[in-house]
Order: structure tokens, then C-alpha cells, then sequence
């Protein structure tokens, strides 16, 4: 489900994640900062992590 919001606060989408991390994202702060995922109430750090890993492995 690519299309899945992963970040609920501030509506990102796990496609948003992957677009972030295809321009260069490698941390959850470069994710934070390039998407606003995880700026609200920061409940979905541990996925953007996972995403993240998975990704980039």
C-alpha cells in the first residue's frame, strides 16, 4: 500500500517518503525537513525509520 498516509498530523504519504528519499533523504530529520512528516505529534518516527531502512538498505 504505497499509498497509505504514514504521517496522519500532517497528511504525508508513504509515496512522499519514497520521493523524499530518491531526493537525497538518508535521516528522519532530512525526511522532517524536506516533507513535514513527523512534525506534529511525531508518533510516526519509528515507520519513517523503517521506511527508511527498508530503502535504503
Amino acid at each position: 500500500m504505497e499509498d497509505r498516509i504514514v504521517c496522519h498530523c500532517m497528511e504525508v504519504s508513504y509515496e512522499t517518503i519514497k520521493k523524499a528519499i530518491e531526493d537525497g533523504a538518508k535521516t528522519v530529520d532530512d525526511i522532517k525537513e524536506m516533507t513535514e512528516a513527523s512534525t506534529g505529534c511525531g508518533g510516526c518516527e519509528d515507520e519513517i525509520q523503517e521506511i527508511l531502512d527498508e530503502l535504503l538498505k
